[in-house]
Order: C-alpha cells, then structure tokens, then sequence
C-alpha cells in the first residue's frame, strides 16, 4: 500500500471527499449531536485535519474540514497516511492498530471508538472519491 504522494494529494482528497460525507444525512445529524472537534495529525506526508462538529463554520454550519485549525480538539488522532488511507475505506481495525502503535490518540479513547460506529457509512465514500481522482491504486 502507497503512501500519498504530496500534502495537496492528500488535501484534496479529503476536500473532495468530506462534502460527499456531509451530504449523508444520518451520519451528519450523530456527528452534530456528537458535538466533536477530532484531529488527525498525519505523516508521510504531514498534514492536520481537524473535523469540528462544536464550533459553526464561515457558513454557519458545524461539520467544518481544516487544515491547521486552532480548534482545541477533544480527540486527536495520529497516523501515518497508509494508515489514515486504511482507516476510511473500512479496511483498518482500530483496536489492533492502536496496539501496534500504528494509530495513537489522544483524549478519550471510549469517545473516539464510538465515533466508529457513527461513521461506518462514510467508507463506502472514500474508495469512490479516490477512484474519481484517479487515484486507482490507493484503493484497498
């Protein structure tokens, strides 16, 4: 499994595929009531994501992606992007991960964990915005 190959690889992977994500209407309403901001700090190559469900947006919404946010995130998630890229299509068990030091997270681990099961429908998402960026072979 590939590793992305740029910080704007990988951003504008997640810039295409977090709109598809919030257009899903289930997990956007638990992710609201969540009220979370969640962080990934990513390597190879670095990048920060912070999801926050807690603070509205420029647009007024909550479910705002950024890169690089000074939102103090309640979970902070660190992987490497082979990882992260495992992670959202489905293919990664967390817990496994976690003991491998593969994934390491900060802030409650019984909140991250179920997070999981509220975002479940979202890796059917990630292999379709790959496959539409021609980005074949980082599909699992």
């Amino acid at each position: 499994m590939p590793f992305y190959e740029s910080t704007e690889q990988l951003k504008q992977v997640f810039e295409t595929f977090w709109p598809c994500a919030l257009a899903n209407e289930d997990v956007y309403e638990k992710m609201v009531k969540s009220g979370m901001v969640v962080r990934f700090d990513i390597e190879q190559p670095e990048i920060h994501v912070t999801i926050d469900f807690k603070n509205p947006g420029p647009d007024g919404k909550l479910g705002t992606l950024s890169f690089d946010s000074t939102a103090e995130p309640e979970i902070t998630v660190w992987s490497t992007s082979e990882t992260t890229n495992k992670f959202w299509q489905g293919k990664l068990n967390t817990t496994v991960a976690m003991a491998k030091g593969q994934v390491k997270m900060q802030g409650s681990i019984a909140k991250a964990l179920g997070l999981l099961s509220k975002i479940k429908p979202l890796f059917k998402i990630f292999p379709e915005v790959l496959r539409d960026l021609d980005l074949h072979h980082m599909v699992v």
